[in-house]
């Protein structure tokens, strides 16, 4: 997916690139633009002119430049949005007229709609929250028993449970996972700090499942952290 023409450790990541894609749901996050980032072609096949761009410009005299910030935080999910290849060029060309603080709430709101969008709320309890994820992690548990990597198959790489494991694992398994980050983020403020640390390594583990599964592959990832099964339990 080349929407990223910055090298170096100011370059985000293909899980990172992922997850941008995800939050935009495929629509530039300008609020005045959103402009769908994927056009049909007469030849059948599609293009994209989605750009990742940097809130804080990945060299210090760039737009919105800062010195102080090490260049791996420039790369991260943290600083960067998705824009069309239009509000890219603008918003750089007019960093006066766009501030790192409004490119950060354009990415807000583009999340706080699509979440509004997929009845995803903040709750008043932490059990309210653990019931929203539940159905997701549960299906997601199913999965793994019956037909998960862990079954006798992982001696046969072409069994037929293999295939299936795959398809599961794109249409099912890792949106679940999506799901239930969204349903988290919404519900920050519910989560003792040692969760916090858990969710992180939990995000770890879902974005290198979507490169393994989605992107390149190859990639080892984090392990599936236990402690996600009593997240939002009582504590």
């Amino acid at each position: 997916m080349s929407d990223s023409c910055v090298r170096g450790k100011a370059n985000p990541s293909q899980a990172t690139r992922f997850r941008l894609w995800a939050d935009s749901a495929g629509y530039c996050q300008s609020p005045t633009c959103q402009k769908a980032l994927f056009v049909d072609l007469q030849s059948g096949s599609s293009a994209h002119f989605g750009e990742i761009a940097h809130v804080i410009a990945a060299s210090g005299d760039g737009p919105r430049g800062d010195a102080s910030v090490d260049e791996p935080d420039l790369g991260a999910w943290d600083n960067l949005i998705l824009l069309c290849a239009n509000c890219h060029t603008i918003a750089d060309k007019a960093p006066i007229d766009h501030p790192v603080e409004m490119l950060l709430a354009w990415k807000e709101g583009r999340l706080a709609v699509i979440e509004a969008a997929l009845g995803i709320a903040s709750f008043a309890s932490r059990a309210e929250a653990r019931t929203a994820i539940e159905p997701y992690a549960t299906q997601n548990r199913y999965l793994h028993r019956t037909i998960g990597p862990d079954n006798e198959y992982r001696f046969n790489p072409e069994a037929e449970e293999a295939a299936m494991w795959q398809h599961d694992m794109v249409e099912t398994v890792i949106p679940n996972h999506r799901r239930i980050l969204r349903i988290i983020d919404a519900n920050t403020q519910l989560l003792t700090p040692a969760e916090k640390e858990v969710v992180a390594e939990y995000r770890s583990h879902v974005d290198g499942l979507t490169y393994r599964h989605q992107g390149e592959g190859g990639l080892k990832t984090v392990l599936f952290p236990k402690a996600m099964e009593g997240i939002f339990g009582d504590s």
